[in-house]
């Protein structure tokens, strides 16, 4: 679920450009700048975040995450400027990048290793989900006065429960287990050392996935756009011409 509303937060922006380019009197070019800075500093917040579930657990690292959820979404209801607008989105991505390696560890390394697949699956098709609910609750807050800025708010008030929930489970068994092997070194250098070992060890397959999630999100983005595009020239195609006869026996097709 927190990876779900992760992608409700995000498409939130993308399904009120029309609202965005009116109220900040921007081109749509300008207004990807957000979706772009967001995109760029996933990696920063997913460092950070990670970084600190490896050292003080999943639990607290995630609440915080979500804390600044809340407060980044928030903000985005309350942007009066593009410039605020931006700068907010910027923020959010740390946030983003956060909630996803946070979430993916919870949930599936205490997982039966003939499992992990399956539930690797079910996990990933939570940014889907994320965007089929933005576009439902879009729609219901379209008509409202606020109209977009209703959606941001609304999406600011769901990381509380998720909040609530995270507070009432325990750490995994498999970050217990850990935790006695970096207990044994001072302050940050356990996780420096398991982090080191696991690129060492298996740095190829880690390239493999890096490039493996830049094409797919290069698909993701790039296909709506080719569509579109295909639409826009079909439709240009089949526009009838009309012929317009002058009284000098010549016609201009428009």
């Amino acid at each position: 679920m927190a990876w779900s509303w992760d992608a409700f937060d995000f498409h939130s922006v993308t399904l009120s450009y029309p609202d965005l380019m009116a109220q900040f009197d921007r081109s749509l070019e300008q207004l990807t700048l957000a979706v772009t800075l967001t995109l760029m500093t996933r990696p920063v917040g997913g460092a950070i975040f990670g970084i600190l579930s490896d050292r003080y657990g999943r639990k607290w690292p995630f609440v915080a995450n979500c804390v600044l959820l809340i407060v980044f979404v928030l903000a985005t209801g309350f942007c009066n400027t593009y410039e605020q607008f931006v700068a907010v989105r910027a923020f959010f991505g740390c946030a983003m990048g956060g909630i996803y390696g946070n979430a993916a560890a919870t949930s599936l390394e205490d997982c039966p290793e003939e499992s992990r697949g399956l539930m690797s699956g079910i996990y990933q098709s939570g940014f889907p989900l994320g965007y089929v609910l933005a576009v439902i609750f879009y729609k219901a807050f379209h008509n409202t006065p606020h109209h977009w800025r209703a959606l941001f708010w609304f999406g600011s008030a769901v990381p509380v429960l998720l909040i609530i929930y995270r507070l009432c489970l325990d750490e995994t068994d498999a970050w217990d287990e850990r935790k006695r092997f970096r207990s044994q070194r001072a302050s940050m250098g356990g996780v420096r050392i398991e982090v080191g070992s696991a690129i060492r060890r298996h740095w190829l397959l880690l390239l493999y996935l890096v490039f493996l999630c830049m094409g797919m999100m290069y698909l993701v983005s790039y296909f709506p756009r080719c569509v579109k595009k295909i639409v826009l020239i079909e439709n240009s195609l089949m526009e009838p011409k009309i012929s317009i006869h002058s009284y000098s026996d010549t016609s201009i097709d428009i």
